[in-house]
């Protein structure tokens, strides 16, 4: 990132992952909301598995001159990281540096700007393919899971508000870890509906393990429902998973307060 002269940093805290092209993804999107706040120093960093950590951004946000942090979870829900983990890590990194003012803004949840990009993605999956009627098709939506009951019902909030924008045949959600139904528990509960095609969508940011093991289960599927074997013939498309987006940038200054002329006054720190 720049090396200007800041007061006030934003610190962007992503999940974290060993994929190059999930990083690169993470790593675009800031990149992106830096150019929307030339006034703010814009800081990338992650809670595991890439470079730089936490401490690592914090730091580079003092020695830009930052004297008022906003620590700006790039998560789609608020689940332990949003509510433990990241404020944990922050809050020690911060304690090196006497007289930095720290602050969370929230998580990226069910923004009108996530919507738009989910509905997107959805429309780039097929629109190389065949038509078929709203009504024939099913849309799985898939999330990374968690145990904590919020999170989990975001997606099912998420669900609801993308049916009310684009209508389905049916709406499906389910997790790959950690909650309920699992995705192995919906594909069973989809092999008995009469639906011509149905839509996998990822409902993760950026590339990585997770989104490649869902490929793998979805083409082993797909496979078993072709024309001759023993299931329906139905047609299987996975869409992309959310990515870097001039919209999601926009909805990350937006979350977080960063309007391009500093973040907001009075600075309110949380503890």
């Amino acid at each position: 990132m720049p090396s200007r002269p800041c007061d006030a940093a934003l610190l962007i805290v992503g999940h974290g992952t060993r994929d190059a092209a999930g990083v690169a993804q993470f790593l675009t999107l800031v990149r992106e909301v830096a150019d929307l706040c030339p006034d703010v120093a814009v800081e990338p960093s992650f809670l595991e598995l890439a470079h730089p950590s936490i401490a690592e951004g914090v730091d580079r946000a003092v020695l830009r001159g930052a004297r008022r942090l906003t620590v700006m979870p790039l998560l789609l829900f608020a689940a332990g990281h949003a509510k433990h983990d990241i404020p944990r890590s922050v809050a020690a990194a911060a304690r090196r540096h006497v007289g930095l003012e720290v602050r969370q803004a929230g998580h990226l949840g069910c923004h009108s700007a996530v919507l738009e990009l989910s509905e997107r993605r959805f429309r780039e999956a097929v629109a190389t393919l065949q038509d078929v009627p709203d009504g024939d098709t099913l849309l799985l939506l898939v999330g990374r899971g968690s145990n904590d009951a919020e999170a989990t019902g975001e997606l099912h909030q998420f669900a609801r508000l993308r049916g009310e924008r684009q209508p389905f045949g049916r709406i499906e959600v389910c997790f790959l870890a950690m909650a309920e139904p699992s995705l192995e528990k919906a594909l069973y509960s989809i092999a008995g509906l009469p639906f011509r095609r149905v839509v996998v969508q990822p409902h993760l940011l950026f590339s990585g393990e997770l989104l490649d093991r869902l490929r793998q289960i979805i083409a082993v599927r797909a496979a078993a429902e072709q024309p001759g074997t023993e299931g329906p013939g139905r047609e299987w498309v996975i869409a992309e998973s959310l990515g870097s987006d001039a919209g999601l940038a926009l909805a990350v200054v937006e979350i977080s307060g960063c309007v391009g002329q500093g973040l907001p006054q009075p600075f309110q720190a949380v503890s």
